[in-house]
């Protein structure tokens, strides 16, 4: 199993397609876990993919970044699994991609550190409607959702209150 923050991670990878010599974009916010695509405005960048998107091997699919050690001087010292699920902006990252491959989604709330840093609460599904193995997930833009009108990128394969484990089905 990994870890890539306290929202998402793979219980297993393999058989994948893995896309890389791509960077997070160098503003806004993105997510281990999110459904990104080629940037065609900004060669070399990835986007977020938009609601409803497929997933395309090697073209659209979850972002992985591995990058975490790569910090500058002077970032925040302090890096733990809060900070692990943000995609550093401007870094190379991974466009990940390929049937069979099964990943976790937890959402979590907010939280305020002993050091006082408020950890603002993150939902990376939307469970509404979620409820048995077998439902398929599909992209809101933002988050993952019960499919109904999009493509089924995530079919279920456990669901928990606030945790789902989920295949792709490229």
């Amino acid at each position: 199993m990994s870890d890539y923050g306290l929202n998402f991670g793979f219980r297993r990878s393999e058989p994948s397609v893995r896309e890389g010599r791509l960077r997070v974009p160098l503003t806004g916010t993105l997510y281990q876990g999110d459904l990104v695509t080629y940037n065609k405005d900004a060669p070399g960048f990835l986007k977020l993919a938009a609601a409803t998107s497929a997933l395309q091997p090697g073209f659209t699919g979850l972002l992985e970044q591995e990058e975490g050690w790569d910090i500058s001087a002077f970032g925040a010292p302090n890096v733990d699994s809060f900070s692990k699920g943000k995609a550093l902006n401007g870094k190379p990252a991974v466009i990940h991609s390929g049937a069979g491959n099964k990943v976790w989604l937890k959402n979590t709330p907010t939280q305020t550190r002993f050091d006082g840093r408020v950890i603002a609460a993150r939902t990376i599904i939307t469970m509404a409607g979620v409820t048995a193995i077998g439902d398929e997930l599909e992209w809101s833009g933002t988050a993952w959702i019960k499919k109904s009108a999009g493509a089924a990128v995530l079919r279920v394969t456990f669901v928990g209150t606030d945790y789902v484990e989920a295949v792709l089905v490229g």
